[in-house]
């Protein structure tokens, strides 16, 4: 298929999950940006006639995907893209009506930029603004907007979890330009339906967080196969070491000197001061934190 450059590629992806995907599709289909600049590929587990009859009638590719991996749905939908430009979009998320537009210029004013990653407005179920920050660049897949070229397929199968990390690195270690972008073009939904496990009791919540975090422990350590360069290996043991540390929170293994040490020294991605934070509180403060972390975790169920 032949396009102009800076074709875009939105890809929205869904399991399980369907209350908010249509209000993502339509974030999509009512762009400033004119259609024939931009494809919208949406990849899911389910079929549904609403959302089905939605993406027939405004031309939209729509993948069934049976597989569970977010990085799988991300390489289905990848085979098919056309575009030189691929922007993400989580079901519950919903784009600014200026968002690709403001991307694809940003794009054609620089030719050589291969990352744009936006800033983010958190809103609850209902749509209203709240407060909820984080400005990691490699946080929110919904906000990273990348050069297609730069996605290495083989390196994507490999890992299951943190691919918006993984997506940073890809751009990092490409050695192009980079934009961290002042501009609000995503809204981030905090809410009931993006909360991923309820829990019954606080060993339940210590369970699931041990395997979530071990999950995104090996993710980490497999990308330290897949990257090369000294900058992205320093910021790959600085996550490991402070995943490590996470872990210890909720019964993991030990954490030695050399792991504190390194978030104390090594670049990072994140806030220091809450990571020194965190790691106080492996040391000497563990069952208050947890049981802290449990109560917030329960007060966003209940009033998500």
């Amino acid at each position: 298929m032949n396009r102009n450059n800076n074709y875009i590629s939105v890809i929205v992806s869904a399991y399980d999950r369907k209350k908010y995907l249509l209000e993502a599709l339509k974030s999509v289909t009512d762009q400033s940006l004119p259609r024939d600049k931009y494809e919208i590929i949406l990849v899911k587990n389910f079929n549904d006639e609403t959302i089905d009859k939605f993406a027939e009638q405004n031309n939209i590719q729509n993948l069934y995907s049976e597989d569970k991996r977010f990085s799988g749905k991300i390489l289905e939908a990848l085979s098919v893209a056309n575009g030189d430009i691929i922007c993400f979009l989580d079901d519950d998320d919903v784009f600014y009506p200026n968002k690709l537009s403001y991307v694809h210029q940003k794009f054609l004013d620089n030719e050589k930029l291969c990352y744009i990653h936006n800033k983010f407005s958190a809103i609850d179920e209902n749509g209203r603004t709240i407060a909820y920050y984080n400005d990691n660049p490699d946080f929110n897949m919904s906000s990273i907007n990348i050069k297609k070229e730069i996605i290495d397929i083989k390196s994507l199968t490999k890992v299951t979890k943190s691919i918006d990390t993984l997506m940073y690195l890809f751009a990092l270690e490409s050695g192009m330009p980079i934009e961290l972008d002042s501009e609000t073009l995503t809204y981030y939904r905090v809410s009931s339906e993006s909360v991923t496990h309820a829990f019954n009791d606080i060993d339940s919540f210590r369970k699931f967080s041990y395997n979530s975090l071990n999950n995104i422990l090996n993710s980490y350590v497999q990308m330290l196969s897949i990257f090369h360069s000294q900058k992205v290996q320093k910021i790959l043991k600085h996550k490991i070491s402070f995943t490590k540390i996470r872990l210890y929170l909720f019964g993991g293994n030990r954490v030695k000197l050399r792991d504190y040490l390194n978030i104390l020294v090594s670049p990072t991605l994140e806030s220091r001061t809450y990571e020194i934070k965190v790691a106080v509180a492996s040391l000497f403060m563990k069952k208050y934190t947890v049981d802290k972390l449990y109560k917030n975790e329960k007060a966003k169920q209940k009033y998500a």
